[in-house]
Formats: C-alpha cells, sequence, structure tokens
C-alpha cells in the first residue's frame, strides 16, 4: 500500500461519538417531518417529498388505472451504442428521472431523427438533451403553454399549473450551444395549428398536460406528424397519472396505428415505434 508522507488518517469515531454527530440530522428531519405532514403537504414540491419517502419504504404511488401495455426492457429501445452527451441531469419536480432521461436520450442517438417535435418544455431539461443527442443539422420543436394563457385553457389538470406559472419557458437549454437547433413554440396544444408539421417530424415526446382529453389529442397530432407515417413516439408518465395511463390504454385498444404502443420496463415511460 502506498502512503503519504507527513499525513496522518483521522481517528475513526466510535459508537457514541457518531450517535452524536448524527443528532443534528435527527432533529432537523423530525422538525421538517412534522411541517412536511402538518402543513407542507399543501405544496406540489412537498407532496412530492412524500411521495418519494413512500418509494423508500417500499409504496409505489402509481395511477389507479390499470397499466394493460405490455412491457419490454429498456435495452430493446435504447441499446448502448455511443456516449451520450447528458446536461442538466439534476431532476426537478415535473422533470423525467435521470434514468428515464438517458433512455429518452438513448432512443433519440439509436433513431437519429432529423426533425424531434416535443409537447410540453417545462424548463427545457428533456428538449436541451434531446437536441444535444441528436444528429448535427437536426431540428427540435417544443410546444409550451405560456403563463399568460393559463385563464383561456381551463382544460388543464390543476396540478400542472405550477409548470405553467413560470418566469419563462426551455430555462435549462438557453444560452446554450444547443439553443440554435431549438424552435420555441408557444399555445395550447388543444387548439394549435401543427398543419406545418404534418409528415415532418421522426421522433415525437408527448409530455404536456396529463388529462385524458389533452393526451388522446396529443399523442393523435404526433401520429400525424410522423414523416410518411414512420418514426418513434414516446410518452411520459404512463402508470403515474391516471389520464395518461387511460387515454394510452384506449389508444392501444381502440386505435389499429396504436396496437404497438409498449411500457418500458423501470420508468413511466410509453413508446410506439412505427
Amino acid at each position: 500500500m502506498l502512503t503519504l508522507q507527513g499525513a496522518t488518517p483521522p481517528e475513526q469515531p466510535g459508537a457514541i461519538q457518531r450517535a452524536a454527530g448524527f443528532t443534528r440530522p435527527y432533529l432537523y428531519g423530525a422538525a421538517a417531518a412534522v411541517y412536511l405532514f402538518a402543513a407542507g403537504w399543501t405544496r406540489a414540491r412537498h407532496r412530492a417529498a412524500i411521495v418519494e419517502l413512500c418509494r423508500h419504504f417500499g409504496y409505489l404511488y402509481n395511477a389507479r388505472e390499470p397499466r394493460l401495455l405490455p412491457v419490454i426492457p429498456p435495452a430493446e429501445v435504447a441499446a448502448e451504442r455511443a456516449l451520450l452527451d447528458i446536461r442538466e441531469l439534476e431532476a426537478a419536480d415535473g422533470n423525467v428521472t435521470e434514468g428515464e432521461l438517458i433512455t429518452i436520450c438513448r432512443m433519440v442517438q439509436n433513431t437519429a431523427p432529423r426533425s424531434i417535435f416535443e409537447f410540453g418544455t417545462f424548463d427545457g431539461r428533456t428538449t436541451l438533451n434531446m437536441a444535444h443527442n441528436s444528429p448535427a443539422g437536426s431540428r427540435v420543436y417544443t410546444l409550451d403553454l405560456p403563463r399568460e394563457a393559463i385563464d383561456g385553457a381551463p382544460r388543464i389538470h390543476a396540478h400542472e399549473l405550477q409548470f405553467v406559472d413560470k418566469a419563462e419557458s426551455g430555462r435549462r437549454y438557453r444560452g446554450t450551444d444547443a439553443e440554435e437547433k431549438i424552435t420555441q413554440l408557444f399555445g395550447d396544444s388543444a387548439t394549435f395549428d401543427f398543419a406545418p408539421y404534418g409528415g415532418q417530424i421522426d421522433f415525437v415526446f408527448v409530455d404536456a398536460s396529463h388529462t385524458y382529453e389533452h393526451v388522446i389529442n396529443d399523442s393523435l397530432h404526433g401520429l400525424r406528424m410522423l414523416r410518411d407515417g414512420h418514426g418513434t413516439i414516446v410518452w411520459h408518465d404512463y402508470s403515474r397519472w391516471d389520464g395518461v395511463t387511460a387515454a394510452l390504454n384506449d389508444l392501444r385498444r381502440l386505435h389499429p396505428s396504436f396496437s404497438g404502443l409498449q411500457w418500458i420496463r423501470g420508468t413511466t415511460l410509453a413508446t410506439l415505434r412505427l
């Protein structure tokens, strides 16, 4: 074993010292828990913390709707072929998880789309990473509902208002070297004119409003946008949001073009490859 001359390893604390050192985080955590369950749960980010706490202890807070899509392993759609370029890895409430972000980037990398359309920009984290892992010269179109349109979009879920009520859409990609590949669009997907993108898109990511009606609408528009009827569509929050789960179950059951819908194991991502 190599050593460093003049250096002395620190003394290992005993059981009493370790217990004493844990006193501060214990008391802070206990106080935070009292606040979290007494009043803090009224805020969305604190409710998310409760959900994560439940996951830590083995309880999964999932959609009440049955999860009917066939399950496939991530490797089937996101095989490792080259190094990824991951930016802004840390997830915030409303983002895909780190693992889901890697899966999406692998799918973009493997399909090499010339054009990508994203429903729901939010803070631009997924937008940024899809742009970085798509081929040079590709274009990412991302649609977001601006803050000033909240009153005119009564159909969105109440929990989603916090993701719309923000100073700027796509702040995570702003000022980066990927911004030149990104076209920011604004509007409600329920009324937006998608005609210019019909038959022009290779990869679609659906993560806007999670109501049943919006997911159906966005999915059907996504299908129409695929180039020559071929491409990839990915949805976020299947198995977690009732509206998303029910909508994708019904699309697979009732619409022939969606019969190939699949759920990627270990994620809340669903995909359709045509």
